[in-house]
């Protein structure tokens, strides 16, 4: 009687180690598979190289915004112009207050812009919206701005 309950404890324990490795192989795989298609994305040029051939060019990021794509691009565009202004000799003090909230475990950014702004100088700051670029994975805004 005790070697068949020791049989069936042996056996229920081989099963469950058993769909354990299965389980740990699949999502081993599966993480493979997701890494492979985020390293195949590649970022465009003039997020490493806005300035070039001498146009001054400004790369504002963003991640996801809780006002979503309106206050995602407001905030990368307000980056770039950041971005121009530091390359034309202005200063630009900015306060950037980043928190986040929590939704079904998963923490989502929230970041909200207060910009204070002091100029050295009286230099208006011109520019505009080249190119914008989302990265269709995590849904990264990338705002591409050329001065005028």
């Amino acid at each position: 009687m005790a070697i068949k309950i020791y049989r069936r404890i042996v056996s229920a324990f081989f099963l469950f180690s058993l769909c354990c490795t299965i389980l740990l192989l699949y999502s081993g795989c599966a993480q493979k598979h997701s890494s492979s298609a985020v390293s195949k994305i590649q970022l465009p040029e003039w997020v490493t190289n806005p300035s070039k051939n001498g146009v001054i060019g400004g790369v504002g990021y963003c991640a996801a915004h809780i006002n979503g794509y309106a206050g995602q691009k407001e905030l990368a565009s307000k980056r770039a112009l950041e971005d121009i202004a530091r390359q034309k000799g202005v200063l630009v003090n900015s306060i950037l207050l980043v928190s986040s909230k929590s939704s079904n475990n998963i923490k989502m950014p929230d970041t909200t812009a207060k910009n204070i702004s002091s100029y050295q100088t009286q230099q208006n700051i011109k520019a505009y919206i080249k190119e914008i670029w989302v990265n269709p994975v995590n849904k990264e805004m990338y705002i591409y701005m050329i001065a005028e």
